[in-house]
């Protein structure tokens, strides 16, 4: 049985994530087991860099060549200046992680730090018109495509501290939820949670899909490999956790 939850207030829906970054240095690797699994459609932009097309949400890329230690998830805030915002960001408490660049066809680029030693980047590369907001897939909230990134875990040492920085800089609702976790939501495309329990995890993405149980078998069979297996938590969806071939860690949630 579903649940209705309580509702995470919305943000201004002026900064969402359009682009989610996935470390991948096993790149062939990476690439043929999302294409694999999730049957996202991929196109390679250099040796590093491979663009991965799911059915909706973020766009998502594929990169190789990160340093050891490096987290395995980067998500992006859309902004309309690269340079103004990493000035603010950094004027609140943050540090820059990467000075400013530019990818043709794609927008400027940055990359900061925040208080809690977690790395977030910056983009201009919206999409043209407004972007859906996509609610977590708990309970009786609407479910997005399946095969589709469709939250974020984002370890936080204090919910309280990185709600407020994240709405003061870019707007994003959020909400104390169990203890060690606090919903966000920046009112447009994806939201997620702040986590206060493990700082060793940074950044997890999750994935949509309709039967976690047997995508956690595909995955094993495609060259990944399943942390446990399904986790349903009643009236609020299934839970799985895996590890792609290049060893980043991320999520699925289920019906």
């Amino acid at each position: 049985m579903s649940t209705a939850l309580p509702a995470v207030p919305a943000g201004n829906g002026k900064h969402p994530m359009p682009l989610i970054v996935i470390t991948a240095n096993d790149l062939p690797g990476s690439t043929a087991f999302y294409s694999t699994v999730f049957r996202w459609a991929a196109f390679p932009m250099s040796a590093q860099l491979t663009s991965m097309v799911a059915p909706s949400g973020p766009g998502i890329a594929l990169r190789s060549n990160a340093p050891a230690g490096f987290p395995g998830v980067v998500p992006f805030i859309g902004v309309p200046d690269v340079k103004g915002s990493l000035a603010s960001v950094v004027a609140a408490g943050a540090s820059v992680e990467r000075q400013p660049w530019v990818i043709p066809m794609v927008g400027t680029m940055a990359r900061f730090t925040d208080a809690s030693g977690t790395i977030y980047g910056l983009t201009t590369g919206l999409p043209p018109g407004a972007t859906p907001r996509v609610p977590m897939p708990f309970g009786d909230n609407p479910k997005p495509p399946a095969n589709t990134i469709c939250s974020l875990e984002m370890y936080a040492a204090d919910g309280a501290t990185a709600a407020k920085f994240f709405g003061d800089l870019f707007g994003w609702g959020a909400m104390a939820t169990m203890p060690h976790y606090m919903a966000f939501d920046p009112g447009a495309g994806i939201g997620g949670v702040f986590q206060s329990h493990t700082p060793a995890t940074p950044a997890v993405a999750y994935i949509y899909v309709t039967d976690v149980s047997s995508t956690l078998t595909a995955i094993d069979a495609a060259g990944g490999k399943r942390m446990g297996d399904a986790m349903p938590m009643p009236g609020m969806g299934c839970f799985g956790y895996f590890t792609d071939p290049s060893g980043t860690a991320m999520g699925l949630i289920g019906p």
